[in-house]
């Protein structure tokens, strides 16, 4: 099984946690210095690949030139499969709407000119969906067709952006979780060919195993889940969403 996105310098033993057992895991970096440890990592295990970028809530260091910069040089290694993750964060209030948007779209340009799916992430404040019709309509303005809706919160236009510019639907830990009804239906509706399961870890740990620091390995959890909500065998499952992350980040597999 494939674990699309986690976050391999986050975890308490990132050793521990690149699981031989997995037959993939992309591990995200956030900034450049965590993007520098994700690439050690990636170098270190075969079964370890590896994205960088600037987080949204990062987003003030991506003004910097030399950031910038340093972000192009790291995405020309061999084992960067992708770039982002990038986004739009109005949860945390860490940078402004106009810095994030900057942020953004400069990473969108870097994935489109080297050819790699951009990974973004979207959170908004409870109840709300302003940064979710901004996200949407950067993708719409921006068009690039190569991308990764990490995390899927369920909005309904993201989602509809995200599969009308050929993106592919992540969807995490937070799937398990009874009141996310929104993220059940969701799940069920997107074509299976756009689907993939993440784990995010250490973050949004899957029932059963809420409570504790998420690993890799979880995404099992996850994938038995989704096949549950669809009708479908862990088997089926595993399957597609691996061959998802094999199109779409193009892992030699």
């Amino acid at each position: 099984m494939i674990d699309s996105h986690c976050h391999l310098d986050h975890c308490a033993d990132p050793s521990a946690a690149a699981d031989p057992n997995l037959r993939a895991m992309v591990s995200i970096g956030t900034t450049v210095e965590r993007c520098r440890e994700t690439l050690r990592l990636a170098e270190r295990f075969g079964n370890v690949w590896a994205a960088v970028g600037i987080h949204p809530t990062e987003a003030n260091d991506a003004r910097d030139p030399d950031v910038r910069a340093a972000i192009a040089e790291l995405a020309e290694h061999p084992k960067v499969v992708a770039i982002g993750e990038t986004g739009i964060d109005y949860y945390w209030d860490a940078a402004s709407a106009e810095v994030q948007r900057d942020s953004f779209v400069w990473q969108a340009e870097l994935a489109a000119s080297l050819d790699k799916p951009l990974i973004l992430h979207v959170r908004d404040k409870q109840n709300r969906e302003q940064a979710s019709l901004d996200t949407a309509r950067l993708m719409s303005d921006i068009g690039w067709n190569k991308g990764i809706l990490h995390c899927f919160n369920g909005h309904a236009v993201l989602g509809e952006t995200g599969l009308e510019l050929d993106w592919f639907v992540s969807f995490a830990g937070n799937l398990t979780y009874k009141k996310s009804t929104e993220l059940h239906d969701a799940a069920r509706n997107i074509p299976r060919d756009r689907l993939l399961v993440e784990t995010d870890s250490p973050f949004l740990t899957p029932v059963p195993k809420r409570g504790e620091r998420n690993v890799p390995a979880n995404v099992r959890h996850t994938a038995a889940f989704l096949a549950e909500l669809r009708g479908e065998t862990l088997d089926e499952v595993e399957a597609y969403t691996d061959a998802n992350a094999i199109r779409v980040y193009d892992l030699p597999l």
